[in-house]
């Protein structure tokens, strides 16, 4: 699992949260925006399930039981989707696919 794709799948599925939810600015979805500071509507609930989607649907998904915790904040300040897929590796990508 890459970096660069990871930011490329999250920007995917945030830009399909947007549009589900009936927000028309899809194209504010970049990898230096901040979901929970420049997307409306997303919520620090819909984390657990993105970032389950995302390393399933890079072919590698979490083990059953695994805790997925807030990777969109650190220290307070809300994360862009560059800096939260640089995280996602660390933590959730088994170590082979740290690439």
């Amino acid at each position: 699992m890459k970096v660069a794709d990871v930011i490329g799948k999250l920007i995917e599925i945030h830009k399909v949260y947007q549009a589900d939810s009936g927000f028309d600015d899809t194209d504010r979805v970049t990898a230096d925006a901040r979901p929970l500071a420049d997307l409306k509507g997303f919520e620090s609930d819909f984390i657990p399930e993105v970032v389950r989607r995302v390393a399933r649907e890079l072919g590698a998904p979490l083990p059953k039981g695994t805790r997925v915790k807030n990777i969109y904040v650190e220290r307070g300040r809300k994360l862009t989707i560059r800096e939260i897929a640089r995280k996602l590796v660390e933590k959730y990508a088994p170590k082979e696919c740290q690439v």
